[in-house]
């Protein structure tokens, strides 16, 4: 009877064995729905790099400023068929993170980055989603197809996207320059700025800052509404620019 009994156990601790390992065994695989293959790559930049630049042909791309030295780096990857090649390199105080999709292959590789907020951030993106976050250094993102979005920055800005929106708030960088070929620019400050220029092909452009200073306005609207409210003088040192061919400008207090 004894020995029946730990024949039994013995068989039953086997099976929970195996599915635990089963278990396991999934857990560390890529996963795929319907054909469409994600997986997820995580790593940390250990070596003081000063500038960051990200060049991804489709996903999105958020990159937020933290505490520590090092920069993190999650990749979010899904594919049919290839995956695509990711590569990261540091030189010279730079890490380049780049993502390629196989020649007649659909892919995105999507990008969560935290970064020491006083890292230099370069982002070009051919479509998808970009946000800047929590920085103090010089920041700049340009994309082919997608918003950006913009928060809490302090460093020179200097975005742009041929077919999406900008949105900026809390900002109180001293230059900043806005540019869309077709969607809206958004964009509130906290502090006043010394330069701001904001264009746009088509769409419409709304800029807030803070009423206590002046500033020298220029605007300039083909089709469209023009509203400033703000407190102007021709003498100002600091200045706003703003013009669209085809959308309303409105230059008002930020709240």
């Amino acid at each position: 009877m004894g020995g029946s009994r730990q024949l039994g156990w013995r068989r039953i601790a086997s099976s929970a064995l195996a599915t635990a390992m089963l278990m396991l065994g999934l857990a560390s695989c890529s996963l795929s729905i319907g054909g469409l293959q994600h997986r997820t790559n995580s790593y940390t930049i250990g070596s003081r790099a000063t500038t960051l630049v990200v060049t991804d042909q489709a996903g999105d791309v958020a990159v937020t400023g933290g505490s520590s030295d090092a920069i993190s780096v999650t990749e979010h990857i899904s594919f049919h068929g290839t995956a695509p090649t990711t590569t990261h390199r540091t030189a010279a105080g730079n890490l380049s993170l780049d993502s390629n999709c196989p020649a007649a292959e659909s892919c995105t590789v999507g990008y969560t980055i935290t970064a020491p907020r006083m890292t230099t951030v370069r982002v070009t993106d051919g479509a998808g989603s970009v946000t800047l976050s929590s920085l103090s250094g010089p920041a700049a993102a340009h994309v082919k197809a997608g918003n950006i979005s913009l928060s809490s920055l302090a460093g020179q800005v200097a975005a742009s996207s041929n077919a999406g929106s900008i949105n900026g708030q809390h900002l109180s960088s001293a230059n900043a320059s806005l540019h869309v070929s077709a969607g809206q620019i958004d964009v509130t400050f906290s502090a006043p700025a010394a330069a701001i220029t904001a264009t746009a092909d088509v769409g419409a452009i709304t800029v807030r800052v803070p009423d206590t200073v002046q500033y020298k306005v220029t605007t300039s609207a083909t089709v469209g509404d023009i509203h400033v409210s703000v407190s102007r003088s021709t003498a100002a040192s600091r200045t706003i620019t703003a013009s669209t061919k085809t959308g309303s400008i409105t230059i008002e207090p930020s709240p």
